[in-house]
């Protein structure tokens, strides 16, 4: 999910107390591009009012951030949809915007 459609995605869901949202840049190559510094930047550049974490992996081993060990991910816009009881609801490559808002208002739903 790059960030333009994390930003519609953000502001199709502005308000809803259910829904939250968290970015996280896996860094597993590129260190030297995709710095926190550089997240800082893309995150103002497209106003995400949200938290943004950086987590990089080992460029010397070139061992991924743990982070995409533990969910399995792997590239760039990785998606992770977790459901309201902490289930995985969706982990992948990518997701249309109109996939995540139909999936996040089922999941949403579900609690009201």
């Amino acid at each position: 999910m790059g960030f333009p459609t994390l930003k519609k995605l953000t502001e199709t869901f502005k308000g809803n107390d259910l829904v939250r949202f968290l970015g996280v840049q896996t860094v597993f190559e590129g260190y030297n591009f995709n710095t926190q510094d550089k997240l800082r930047k893309n995150q103002l550049k497209y106003v995400l009012n949200i938290p943004m974490a950086h987590a990089a992996g080992n460029p010397t081993t070139r061992e991924a951030p743990e982070i995409m060990r533990n969910y399995r991910s792997g590239g760039t816009p990785w998606v992770v949809i977790i459901d309201p009881a902490g289930n995985v609801a969706y982990n992948g490559f990518h997701i249309e915007v109109a996939q995540a808002i139909s999936l996040i208002n089922q999941l949403a739903g579900r609690r009201q």
